[in-house]
């Protein structure tokens, strides 16, 4: 069953957007995903994204050159490999640097907060926790499905 968060699209983000409701469905590697929340969640400092008033682990999915899955989380050792991405940054399938991810969700650069630790259903399971059975019971791929409009963003999760 997907999880799924509703968060509101700062109007920033929908300026150069085309209105309407519309659709985006990415892949990532799980793997590398849980590796990003992992290093999130054991992080002994987070960034703080947009408007957020308290540092929790996150994971910040961002469009600018292709679009991608990173950790919020700050540690010490954090450097770039040859890429000049940090190792916690997952690109999702088809869409890594140099493709131009306006195609998927149009207008401008964004950075979207993904809750790590925050349940996700009435059974208390959170999107780390969710991750972490997933990749336990063999589990490949992590899928991020957004429907948004001018105004709101509805995130779902689901896990294969």
């Amino acid at each position: 069953m997907p999880a799924t968060s509703t968060n509101p699209l700062l109007e920033v983000v929908m300026a150069n957007t085309a209105h309407g409701e519309k659709h985006a469905r990415l892949n990532f590697p799980l793997d590398r995903v849980l590796a990003a929340a992992e290093h999130a969640a054991a992080a002994p400092t987070h960034k703080l994204g947009y408007g957020e008033t308290e540092a929790t682990p996150r994971l910040w999915w961002i469009k600018s050159d292709g679009t991608c899955l990173m950790s919020n989380g700050q540690t010490p050792t954090d450097t770039p490999n040859n890429d000049e991405y940090l190792p916690t940054t997952v690109h999702a399938d088809g869409w890594g640097p140099g493709t131009d991810a306006r195609s998927i969700l149009g207008g401008d650069d964004f950075r979207q907060s993904i809750e790590l630790t925050r349940p996700l259903d009435t059974d208390g399971t959170t999107l780390l926790g969710m991750l972490r059975d997933a990749a336990a019971h063999g589990a490949t791929r992590f899928r991020l499905d957004a429907v948004f409009d001018d105004h709101h963003m509805n995130l779902t999760y689901t896990t294969e």
